[in-house]
């Protein structure tokens, strides 16, 4: 962006330089003075965009963190009630197997 400026500013001094009369150098300096002009406002516009998208980028981000947080505790409550279910599981064969061995020796 100071390599634009600079350049402007060199044309401007160069088409000031060979400008013959003083209207001349005016039109020239008022033409130079709207490119520039034009330039800040696309440099403004596209600086308010990038500021948006950003703000927009860092609140996903926020939004993405936090589901991943509650995906974690999902994880870690189904993870619980899996180990859980795997005891009560255990306990039930092992009771359905003395309950076979019982009725197997019974006969």
């Amino acid at each position: 962006m100071k390599n634009m400026a600079l350049g402007l500013l060199l044309s401007l001094a160069a088409v000031v330089a060979a400008a013959q009369t003083v209207d001349e150098q005016l039109l020239a300096a008022q033409m130079a003075y709207q490119q520039g002009d034009a330039q800040m406002t696309q440099a403004t516009n596209r600086r308010v965009q990038a500021e948006a998208n950003k703000k927009l980028a860092d609140q996903r981000l926020q939004d993405a963190q936090a589901a991943a947080e509650r995906s974690n505790a999902e994880l870690a409550a189904a993870q619980s009630a899996e180990q859980s279910a795997k005891q009560t599981m255990d306990q039930l064969s092992s009771a359905l197997s003395a309950a076979w061995k019982r009725k197997d020796s019974g006969q």
